[in-house]
């Protein structure tokens, strides 16, 4: 089933631009749908918790994303949304996911929250490394969040319990895929279903896809 719809507008930077270059368009589109301490060690996941799919699936999503962002035309948006939904489907497999549920809960993210998750998936099997923030290199938790929303454009501090502070607290029935999860000492991102999360968790484990198990807060960065 198809339906109609305004592609939403990336990034605040860029909304004005984009939202000129698509009205004419508008028309014709269619498409189907604290601390940096390392947190404890976490249950394994079904599949593969450093997946280089999902890497690979999450950086084309990303490249896609900036293909609209730069053209701001429906047919950007299009590609965008078909390479989102490629990555989505990709976390489902080795998360074993409905990928339609998680197909529906990035979409239901605005477009900064979609760019930070796919952002923080892009760093999958990373090493984890204490008061580090460096994409390909090594990120404690806290780096890894504040990494990936500086990607869609949102500054937060490299520091656990002063990034939830910051945030606008969140009910975790209205939590989104990019919303912070963090309890004391630890902090992650969240993926939309399931308590399913990216971050990065210990040297041991380092970026991974991991399920949260326990009491957490969620804030969303971007207010």
């Amino acid at each position: 089933m198809t339906q109609r719809t305004t592609p939403p507008q990336p990034r605040r930077r860029t909304r004005r631009r984009l939202l000129a270059a698509v009205a004419g368009a508008v028309g014709a589109l269619t498409w189907a749908a604290g601390s940096a301490d390392a947190g404890p060690k976490w249950a394994r996941i079904a599949g593969d918790h450093h997946s280089p799919s999902v890497v690979a699936a999450s950086t084309a999503a990303l490249s896609a994303y900036d293909g609209f962002a730069a053209a701001g035309t429906p047919g950007a948006f299009v590609s965008y949304v078909h390479a989102r939904d490629t990555a989505a489907d990709t976390v489902a497999v080795e998360m074993r996911l409905d990928p339609a549920v998680v197909r529906a809960a990035w979409a239901k993210a605005d477009m900064a929250h979609q760019e930070a998750t796919l952002a923080a998936l892009t760093q999958l099997g990373v090493p984890y490394r204490a008061l580090r923030s460096d994409p390909g290199s090594g990120f404690d938790c806290s780096g890894l969040t504040s990494w990936a929303w500086a990607r869609a454009g949102v500054r937060i501090a490299h520091q656990s319990s002063a990034q939830i502070g910051a945030a606008r607290r969140v009910d975790e029935s209205a939590a989104v895929a990019g919303d912070l999860v963090q309890y004391p000492g630890h902090v992650m991102l969240y993926l939309g279903v399931d308590r399913a999360i990216v971050h990065a968790s210990n040297p041991q484990s380092d970026v991974e896809l991991s399920f949260q198990p326990r009491a957490v807060r969620f804030g969303d960065p971007a207010g």
